[in-house]
C-alpha cells in the first residue's frame, strides 16, 4: 500500500467516523448514583455496622455482563456510598449461595486479580468519559490499583494510588469497605458528578455482573460507558501535596551503600500534579523476566518504575499504545544501560513531572537530568518528553508530542509527532468502531531527519473483531528516547476473529482467527510475511482454554544472520510451516497448568518449542510457579537449544506484607539469577523495602562464578498535606 492511496483511504473513513460522533455526554441511559454525607466516623474493617451504612441507601443492582448478557446477576450485590469532607467510602456485599466456591488466592499488593473473585470500582472525578482511576479488591483482602487513560481496554496497574481496604467472610458471601481520600484522587471541587461504575466477578460461575454497561461489547475501563455519582458537595482535596523522602542502604558487589532522596507531589491545579524526585532510586524495582532471542531484532522488556509508570497513559499515541514496533517514548531509555550482568542504573539527579488535565486538554511533561557515569563513558544528559492532546467528543482527541535528548550521549536527537483517534461505541447502537492516525518525525546529528506515518482502523466486538493497521518506518527514523527495533519498512497487519458465543456443549466461546502480516522495504521489495489462523480455540463455560494454530511464515534475508554463536544462516529466501497446540486450565484453579507446543519448519530446517507452566495456589498466602521454555533447531548450518527456566515463591503474610522470590536461568547468557523482595506496608503511602540481588554465570566447567552480589533496603513516608 503506497503512502497516497493509503492517506486517501484514511480520509474517506475519517470523515464517515468523524460524521458518526455524538457529542452529547450527558447519556439519559446512564444509572445514577448518590453518595451520602456521613454523620460520623467510618472505621474501615469491613463491616459495614455504622448507622450511616444502615441508612445508607443501595445504588441498585447489578447485571449479568457474561455469560447471559442483561440476565439477572446470579448473586446479589449490594453497593452503597458514602463520603465525608476527607474521603469517598464504598461499602459492597457480595452475597454468595455457596461461600465454599470463592476464589481466592492473591494477597500481593497489585497482583492480578483477575484470577480471583473480586470487586472492581472505576471513578472518573474529571467527568470526562476517557480517563480516571480503578480499586479492585479480593475476598482475602488483596488490593489492585490503577489509572485508566484514553478509555483502555486493559486495566494497567503502573499507579499505587494511597487508599484502604478492609474484607470480612460470612456465612452468605463477602464484605468489602474501601476508603478513597481525595487527596489521592484529582478533579474540581465544583465538579459534583462523578463517572463510576461497579463490577463483581463470581469466578466459580465464570460471571462478569456490572452496575452500568452490563455489555460484552463495554469493557470496565471504557467511562464513556459509566454511570454517575452525584452528591459530592463539599470534597475537599487540602494542598494537594505530598511529600515522600527516602533513605535507602545496601552493599553492592562488597561496597557499602547509603543514600537518601525526596519526592514532591503537588497538585498545580484541581486536575493537574506536578512531580519532583531528586537523587532517585528504585531498588525495589522488580527484575525483568528472562527471553531469548532468535530474531534480528532488539527484544521489548516493559517499564517497571513506578516514578515513570505514574501517569505514563497521558504520553500514549493514537495507534501505538501497547504496539512494540515503534514507541515514540520509551521512559526505558532513561536511567538504564547495558544488560543484566554489563549493565544497570544511570544515577538520575533530578527529575520533573506533569501530568494532568486542564478544560479538554491532556498534559503530559517529563524532563530528567541523569548524572555522570565514568564507568561507562556516560556524561551528564538532559532528556526532556511533551504531550498535549485535545478531546473531541467523549472518546476521540488529537495530539502532539516533542521529545528531546539522547541518552547514549552520541549528541542532539529530537522528535515531532501529530496524532489522531476517532472512536465511539455506540457505531450502529453499541458497537465500538475505532480509526487512529499519526505521523512523525525525528532529526539525529548522525544520520539526519526521517519520518514515519501510519494508521490503524478497528472495530473491537464481541461477535466480531476486526483491525487493519498499516505503518511506515523511514530507513533513518531514529527516536533516541523511543523504542524502534526495525526501521526501513511498511508494514500491513489486519486480524478477522468470528467469536460466537454457543451457549451449549460447556462452550463458553469459539475465537475463529485469521491474521495476515506483510512486511516491505521502502522500494516495495518483499521482506516478511506471515499468515496466523486459529481454526480451534475455544474457551470452556469452566474457564479452560484450548487452541490449535498454523502459521505459514517467509522471510528474506539481505546479509548473514548469526542465529547462535556459530550457527550463522546465509543470505536467501525461506518459507515454512509451523504449528501450536496449547491448553491452559482454569485460573480459579488451586493448580494452573500452562502448556504449549510448537512444531514445524523454521529456515532451512525445523525447530520444536515446548512451553510448560505450573501454578500451585494452596491458599491466599503461598503461590508457587514453575515454567520452562525451551527450543530445539536443527538447521543445515547447525543445531543447537535454548532453554529458559523461571521460578516464583511468595508468601503473603498480610496484605500489607508480602515476600516474592524470583530465580531464572537461560543458557545462552549462563547467567542464574535470584532475586528476593521483602515489602512491608507500614500504612498505605509508606513502605519498607529489603531486596537482595544474587546472580552467577555458569563457566564451561560447569562451575558458578559470582557476577553480581547486591543487597539493598529502602524505606519511604509520605507526609500528605
Amino acid at each position: 500500500m503506497h503512502l497516497t492511496s493509503a492517506a486517501a483511504t484514511v480520509a474517506c473513513l475519517s470523515a464517515s467516523l468523524f460524521a458518526a460522533q455524538q457529542p452529547d455526554r450527558a447519556r439519559g441511559d446512564a444509572p445514577v448514583a448518590t453518595a451520602q454525607r456521613t454523620t460520623g466516623t467510618i472505621h474501615v474493617d469491613g463491616r459495614l455496622d455504622e448507622p450511616d451504612w444502615e441508612r445508607a441507601p443501595v445504588i441498585g443492582p447489578l447485571t449479568q455482563r457474561e455469560p447471559l448478557e442483561g440476565r439477572e446477576a446470579t448473586e446479589r450485590t449490594d453497593v452503597r456510598i458514602l463520603f465525608d469532607e476527607q474521603a469517598l467510602y464504598i461499602g459492597i456485599e457480595c452475597h454468595e449461595s455457596h461461600p465454599g466456591g470463592l476464589v481466592s488466592t492473591q494477597l500481593t499488593r497489585d497482583a492480578n486479580l483477575d484470577v480471583d473473585d473480586r470487586v472492581t470500582i472505576v471513578l472518573d472525578p474529571f467527568f470526562d468519559h476517557r480517563n480516571g482511576f480503578f480499586f479492585q479488591v479480593n475476598p482475602a483482602g488483596a488490593r489492585s490499583d490503577g489509572q485508566i487513560s484514553n478509555n483502555a481496554q486493559s486495566l494497567s496497574r503502573d499507579w499505587d494510588g494511597i487508599w484502604d481496604a478492609a474484607v470480612t467472610r460470612t456465612s452468605d458471601g463477602w464484605t468489602v469497605e474501601l476508603s478513597i481520600p481525595f487527596k489521592t484522587l484529582r478533579f474540581r471541587p465544583d465538579q459534583t458528578v462523578w463517572g463510576f461504575n461497579v463490577e463483581r466477578q463470581i469466578k466459580h460461575l465464570f460471571e462478569t455482573d456490572r452496575w452500568a454497561a452490563a455489555r460484552v461489547t463495554s469493557w470496565i475501563g471504557n467511562l464513556a460507558d459509566a454511570g454517575q455519582l452525584t452528591g459530592l458537595e463539599g470534597a475537599r482535596q487540602g494542598h494537594g501535596l505530598d511529600v515522600r523522602p527516602y533513605v535507602s542502604g545496601g552493599r553492592d558487589t562488597g561496597d557499602d551503600e547509603f543514600t537518601g532522596g525526596l519526592d514532591v507531589f503537588k497538585n498545580l491545579t484541581p486536575n493537574l500534579n506536578a512531580s519532583l524526585t531528586v537523587n532517585t532510586d528504585f531498588a525495589e524495582t522488580e527484575a525483568d523476566i528472562r527471553q531469548v532471542n532468535l530474531t534480528r531484532f532488539p527484544l521489548f522488556f516493559p517499564e517497571k518504575r513506578t516514578f515513570f509508570l505514574e501517569g505514563a497513559g497521558v504520553f500514549d499515541i493514537a495507534g501505538l499504545a501497547g504496539e512494540t514496533d515503534l514507541i515514540p517514548f520509551f521512559t526505558r531509555r532513561i536511567g538504564l544501560h547495558g544488560d543484566e550482568i554489563t549493565g544497570g542504573e544511570v544515577p538520575i539527579g533530578v527529575g520533573a513531572k506533569i501530568v494532568g488535565r486542564q478544560s479538554d486538554y491532556n498534559i503530559g511533561l517529563l524532563d530528567v537530568e541523569t548524572r555522570d557515569l565514568p564507568d561507562a563513558s556516560l556524561r551528564r544528559q538532559n532528556m526532556l518528553a511533551a504531550r498535549v492532546s485535545r478531546n473531541l467528543f467523549e472518546q476521540s482527541w488529537i495530539g502532539a508530542v516533542v521529545t528531546n535528548g539522547n541518552p547514549d550521549g552520541a549528541g542532539h536527537n529530537n522528535l515531532l509527532g501529530a496524532d489522531a483517534r476517532f472512536a465511539t461505541s455506540k457505531f450502529h447502537g453499541d458497537k465500538n468502531v475505532v480509526l487512529d492516525l499519526f505521523a512523525q518525525r525525528t532529526d539525529d546529528r548522525t544520520v539526519g531527519r526521517d519520518y514515519a506515518a501510519g494508521f490503524g482502523l478497528s472495530y473491537p466486538n464481541d461477535r466480531w473483531d476486526v483491525f487493519l493497521n498499516w505503518k511506515q518506518i523511514g530507513e533513518n527514523f531514529q527516536p533516541a528516547l523511543g523504542f524502534v527495533p526495525r526501521v526501513g519498512i511498511r508494514k500491513t497487519i489486519a486480524r478477522v476473529a468470528f467469536q460466537p458465543r454457543p451457549k451449549r456443549w460447556g462452550i463458553r466461546q469459539f475465537f475463529f482467527e485469521l491474521e495476515p502480516e506483510y512486511i516491505t522495504n521502502l522500494g516495495n521489495r518483499l521482506e516478511n510475511w506471515r499468515l496466523f489462523m486459529a481454526p480451534f480455540n475455544v474457551r470452556t463455560e469452566s474457564g479452560e482454554h484450548l487452541e490449535w494454530n498454523v502459521i505459514p511464515e517467509f522471510e528474506h534475508l539481505d546479509v548473514p544472520f548469526e542465529i547462535y554463536p556459530g550457527v550463522i544462516l546465509p543470505p536467501a529466501s525461506y518459507q515454512w510451516h509451523k504449528y501450536r497446540a496449547e491448553a491452559n486450565t482454569a485460573t480459579k484453579r488451586r493448580w494452573v497448568i500452562d502448556f504449549a507446543y510448537w512444531w514445524g519448519g523454521f529456515y532451512d530446517g525445523t525447530r520444536k518449542q515446548t512451553g510448560l507452566g505450573l501454578t500451585l495456589k494452596p491458599n491466599a498466602h503461598l503461590s508457587i510457579a514453575v515454567r520452562a521454555d525451551r527450543n530445539d533447531v536443527v538447521l543445515r548450518e547447525g543445531r543447537f537449544y535454548t532453554q529458559v527456566v523461571t521460578a516464583r515463591a511468595d508468601y503473603n503474610f498480610t496484605p500489607n506484607v508480602s515476600w516474592q522470590n524470583l530465580q531464572q536461568y537461560d543458557n545462552e547468557s549462563r547467567l542464574l539469577s535470584f532475586q528476593s523482595r521483602f515489602r512491608w506496608i507500614l500504612r498505605p503511602g509508606n513502605d519498607l523495602f529489603f531486596v537482595v540481588n544474587r546472580g552467577w554465570v555458569k563457566t564451561f566447567d560447569d562451575r558458578f562464578d559470582s557476577a553480581f552480589d547486591r543487597t539493598s533496603s529502602k524505606l519511604q513516608y509520605t507526609f500528605r498535606f
